[in-house]
């Protein structure tokens, strides 16, 4: 039978994989590019960086405290990425969101398990300025194809049916869609890239786009089916569960995340049942895969490597990066 061995969490923003030296730039964007919501309201910019301005938000927003930041959290990923190899995983099933990359505006599941036998990367025109000093995590330095393994896959499918979570199927990306930056990343970020990939079945949840977004308690609960299905998969075959994405972001909340992580963290049911959906929205919505993930590693020890609130303006916007291991 199939055991599950490590469980990871790392975020996937550009910010952690451009060097601190583009974060200004990159934060020139922050005012207009995404709805800036906090508090669970949706702010205008410079309301937001009076409504932060005693909490000392503008002192880390500096090339001094950017590039300790950034080689924390790169210190964390490399730690993940040595667990990963340690663990020598025969398939890695990623728990991630969907950005409009392989599924569309007009249909998009609440749940879905990718079980074709490879997906392709991104084409290099679809790199968009903003992000190509991060390019090499988020989509490859070169177009490259992903092994999956689709009978594990398809048996996931089946199974979690089988415990109560209709589950959509893709066994192939439609044309002119492609694997999303989530779980690209993964293999850029925490896979040796002088290797082939290791094969991986993409899990990949709406947390992004209402109504049919799955809430805190639905995550957890399919975390926990997600390991019963790998332990029922009748191969001998040894499996990572990684959730990519978050934490709170276009806004960094550090209470939304410390919330979660420490939820998480308890493998209290009741702590689950306490996190609110409402908190989940817009890019802060990708810590529900972490909330899955640890679902899925509820018997396992998770061990908190790195928490970095990235703050790039006044404001409060950036990414909180994070690095978690679950052993």
């Amino acid at each position: 039978m199939a055991e599950l061995v490590l469980g990871l969490g790392v975020s996937h923003t550009p910010q952690m994989s451009m060097s601190s030296d583009h974060w200004a730039e990159y934060a020139s964007r922050d005012a207009t590019a995404f709805p800036l919501i906090w508090k669970r309201k949706r702010w205008d910019y410079q309301d937001l960086v009076a409504a932060r301005a005693s909490e000392g938000v503008a002192e880390q927003v500096n090339d001094e405290v950017w590039a300790e930041k950034y080689e924390r959290i790169n210190a964390g990923v490399a730690r993940l990425a040595a667990a990963l190899a340690e663990a020598r995983p025969d398939v890695v099933v990623i728990v991630g969101d969907d950005h409009h990359e392989l599924f569309s505006e007009q249909s998009m599941p609440t749940i879905a398990v990718y079980w074709g036998e490879t997906i392709d990367a991104f084409p290099p025109e679809w790199v968009f300025p903003a992000v190509e000093p991060a390019a090499w995590a988020l989509f490859g330095e070169q177009p490259e194809t992903y092994p999956c393994d689709a009978e594990m896959g398809k048996f996931l499918i089946t199974d979690l049916n089988r415990r109560g979570f209709d589950v959509a199927q893709v066994n192939a990306a439609p044309e002119g869609q492609s694997a999303g930056h989530p779980f690209i990343a993964i293999r850029n970020r925490l896979m040796d890239r002088d290797q082939d990939p290791i094969p991986m079945v993409p899990v990949v949840l709406n947390t992004y786009f209402p109504p049919n977004t799955p809430t805190p308690v639905r995550c957890w609960e399919l975390g926990k089916a997600l390991a019963a299905s790998i332990a029922a998969y009748p191969e001998d075959i040894r499996v990572a569960v990684v959730a990519s994405g978050g934490l709170s972001h276009f806004v960094i909340d550090e209470s939304i995340d410390r919330r979660m992580l420490e939820a998480v963290a308890s493998g209290d049911d009741g702590r689950i049942a306490e996190l609110e959906a409402e908190d989940f929205v817009s890019g802060t919505s990708e810590g529900l895969c972490w909330i899955a993930v640890g679902g899925a590693c509820e018997s396992l020890e998770m061990e908190l490597v790195a928490y970095v609130p990235g703050y790039r303006t006044e404001a409060g916007t950036g990414t909180a990066m994070c690095a978690t291991i679950w052993s």
